[in-house]
């Protein structure tokens, strides 16, 4: 989100946080409201109750209050939006952007993590996924807004990545290669690098190479597997990479993913470990801290790329987030206004 959206004056905004200063909770709640009815529905009250941690009086209430102004459909089948209610919601999210001063604290991050560019979506995608969704969004205008002609376009797999790809729009960019910057992880499908190239490489009409093999391959098999046409390729093409897009995680998170030993897990939190990114673990200066075994580009590589997009959230990973924008300066950062909180306590107290 950028400035150029919101048209309310920030006087008004200051004498309504003076005069009604639950203005903004109230917004937020509304906002979590809706944007769960978005994801879910038909979702019946109950549920919906459970998923917000809300009581089923505050969500009655909360409804009542909505279906009142024709926002939400409450049927027995469950709770929907309306067309209104969708319209709303846009406007709602643009509003909280403004009402939180979520530019400023765009600004802020910028300065004090020496990131190119920092755009933070209202709420906490820990507590609703249409949060993540905004923040895919915001990463895929930003791809589609700097692609060219040519361009290399790589990215790890992930549950952010993956939202990065849903919300990419049609396009059509048939000089353009997406490949994946890792190898598979874990047993979601849905969210492997492989999936969400080919999903991008479709939505784009690019051209897209995939990568069939495991990401904790055994080196001397890797050496055996690189002569085979379609993996060589592949990796010819990460060292001529323009665009990376990646998720951050949390060390401690990732080693249990990965299925890494306990006294392998213990050796990399001791040395320092607090994030993870394409593969490597990072301590909070953002200096390696286990050589990584891992499919994928290396940090020389990834101090050479033009254009490093990072897509992660919730206040969990604030310290990741940290580590990893210490890494090199210029990374973009699609967050979430909890991580961004976050991020910002942790700078002040240090």
């Amino acid at each position: 989100m950028t400035d150029e959206h919101f048209t309310i004056d920030q006087r008004l905004i200051d004498v309504q946080r003076l005069i009604v200063p639950e203005i903004c909770t109230l917004l937020q709640t509304r906002y979590n409201v809706l944007s769960t009815i978005e994801e879910e529905e038909p979702i019946g009250r109950r549920n919906l109750a459970f998923v917000l941690d809300m009581s089923e009086r505050q969500i009655r209430n909360e409804l009542d209050f909505l279906e009142d102004r024709h926002l939400i459909a409450v049927e027995r089948h469950g709770v929907t939006l309306t067309d209104s209610g969708r319209e709303h919601m846009v406007m709602l999210g643009e509003m909280l952007y403004a009402y939180n001063g979520l530019s400023r604290v765009e600004r802020e991050l910028c300065e004090r993590l020496s990131l190119k560019k920092a755009v933070v979506s209202p709420g906490d995608m820990e507590l609703t996924r249409q949060v993540r969704d905004f923040m895919g969004r915001a990463a895929a205008d930003y791809i589609e807004s700097i692609l060219k002609d040519g361009d290399i376009l790589a990215l790890t797999g992930g549950g952010c990545t993956a939202a990065v790809a849903e919300q990419m729009k049609p396009g059509a960019y048939p000089g353009v290669t997406v490949i994946p910057a890792r190898g598979g992880i874990g047993k979601s499908h849905a969210t492997q690098a492989n999936n969400v190239v080919a999903e991008i490489g479709l939505k784009l009409q690019a051209n897209y190479e995939l990568l069939h093999l495991p990401d904790n391959i055994d080196d001397r098999l890797l050496s055996a597997m690189k002569g085979y046409p379609e993996i060589k390729s592949v990796f010819d093409k990460m060292a001529h990479i323009n665009i990376f897009m990646f998720g951050i995680g949390r060390a401690d998170v990732l080693t249990d993913w990965r299925n890494v030993s306990l006294s392998e897990k213990r050796r990399i939190l001791s040395a320092g470990a607090v994030g993870e990114a394409f593969g490597h673990y990072f301590d909070i200066d953002g200096n390696a801290v286990c050589p990584s075994g891992a499919i994928g580009i290396d940090i020389n590589q990834y101090q050479q790329i033009d254009e490093v997009i990072a897509v992660a959230g919730g206040a969990s990973k604030a310290d990741a987030i940290i580590a990893v924008s210490r890494i090199r300066p210029g990374m973009v950062l699609m967050t979430d206004e909890s991580a961004a909180g976050a991020i910002i306590r942790k700078l002040n107290n240090k």
